[in-house]
């Protein structure tokens, strides 16, 4: 059966304006050569992300730009996914998450980026450094926990498990977890938010302690927000540019679409400490 003129895009969270960026990225390419794009969320949720795979695989999508709901590694069913993935047909290019699947990949390299934010609030004094992440068993979670215990041991700063405040990936998540570290006798310095959904709730929780200013703590957060530059409040952040993820998946993905013998590529994509503040 012919494939159709299709570009199929599994995300996450299709509201989140990360993904929003990805999409333009992604678009730019995909229209010069005259594809359609077919956007589907998956939402972090295993069965949501089966369900998006079966209604690309319905629709006979040319070519499909994945990002995976959640650690099949870890659960022990990578080899299911990739069986799934295999029987679409199509060519495939993973974004964002590196869970071992065959197939073209490109991510940011979270562990390193979180690292050196560590190592920059170090060099500025902090030992007391705190991380607001998301879902243990996240495989992004896990390559940032990861950078944040790397960076605290060559910064010769002890860890402290009262300073790892896990929620999930949501704004709302941010929020709680942030009002219980404000709340907590023993206080950070310094502020690490490891997404941008994360980093909102944490701007909202300490808005409301300190009436409307963001300095309670020294802060980076992981993903700029476009809020904080439009109000020219100055913002601390590792940059993970997500239009060129996105652009460069699709050149990717166009490049597997000419050639589909040549061998998988791997590319990972610098994410830069901008800070403002320090």
């Amino acid at each position: 059966m012919k494939s159709s003129s299709t570009i199929g895009v599994i995300v996450p969270e299709i509201s989140n304006t990360f993904f929003g960026e990805l999409f333009s990225g992604v678009e730019d390419v995909t229209k010069k050569h005259n594809y359609s794009l077919l956007y589907s969320g998956n939402d972090n949720d295993k069965e949501a992300d089966y369900k998006a795979l079966d209604m690309m695989k319905m629709q006979r999508v040319r070519g499909l730009l994945y990002i995976p709901a959640v650690n099949y590694a870890a659960l022990g069913i990578l080899d299911k996914l990739q069986r799934k993935l295999d029987r679409m047909n199509c060519p495939i290019v993973c974004m964002d998450r590196d869970v071992g699947l065959k197939c073209d990949i490109v991510h940011f390299d979270d562990q390193s980026a979180v690292r050196k934010a560590v190592l920059a609030l170090a060099n500025e004094g902090h030992s007391k450094i705190a991380i607001i992440i998301g879902e243990e068993e996240n495989i992004l979670s896990i390559q940032r926990f990861e950078g944040y215990l790397e960076g605290l041991k060559q910064a010769g700063i002890q860890y402290d498990e009262k300073l790892v405040l896990r929620g999930s990936y949501t704004r709302v998540s941010g929020y709680q977890v942030t009002k219980r570290m404000i709340a907590q006798e023993d206080q950070p310095t310094a502020v690490i938010t490891c997404n941008n959904l994360l980093s909102k709730g944490y701007l909202q929780a300490v808005c409301e302690h300190t009436h409307g200013k963001t300095d309670l703590y020294t802060h980076i957060g992981l993903d700029e927000i476009d809020m904080m530059q439009y109000l020219g409040i100055p913002y601390n952040c590792i940059q993970r540019d997500a239009y060129e993820l996105g652009r460069s998946a699709a050149e990717l993905l166009m490049k597997r679409i000419e050639q589909p013998e040549e061998a998988y590529q791997h590319m990972i994509l610098s994410s830069p400490l901008i800070h403002q503040t320090f």
